[in-house]
C-alpha cells in the first residue's frame, strides 16, 4: 500500500538478515528435539522475538523516514505495521512468562518435600 500511494510498484529483494534469523530459527528447532519441552519453547520463542525486533526495528526506520517526508498516510500504514509487531513480541513475552514460571513450579515443590 506504501508504494502505491508513492506511484511505486514493489518488488521483493531477498533479505539477508532475515535469511540468517530464519535459519538460526531452523538450528533452533532442531536442536529444541533434544532439550526439555520448556526449554526448547523458550529457545524457540526467543527466535521468533529476534524476527519481530529485527521487523520493529525495519518498521520505525521506515516510518521515521515517512515522518521526515511528510508522507503521513505513509507514517499511518508503518505505524499499524509497527504496532502489530509489538504486540507480537508482547504476546512472545507472555507466553515466555508463563513458560518459566511452570518450569520452576516443579523445583519448587521439589524443594518444599
Amino acid at each position: 500500500e506504501c508504494f502505491e500511494l508513492l506511484g511505486k510498484s514493489a518488488r521483493a529483494k531477498p533479505c539477508k538478515g532475515m535469511m540468517g534469523l530464519v535459519e538460526e530459527g531452523q538450528e533452533i528447532m532442531a536442536e529444541g528435539e533434544q532439550k526439555e519441552d520448556a526449554a526448547a519453547d523458550l529457545a524457540l520463542i526467543g527466535a521468533a522475538q529476534r524476527v519481530e525486533h529485527y521487523e520493529i526495528a525495519g518498521y520505525t526506520t521506515a516510518r521515521n523516514l515517512a515522518q521526515q517526508l511528510r508522507h503521513s498516510a505513509i507514517v499511518s500504514l508503518l505505524s499499524k505495521s509497527l504496532a502489530e509487531e509489538e504486540n507480537a513480541d508482547q504476546l512472545l513475552n507472555q507466553v515466555a512468562r508463563s513458560l518459566m514460571s511452570v518450569a520452576k513450579m516443579p523445583a519448587a515443590v521439589e524443594q518444599t518435600e
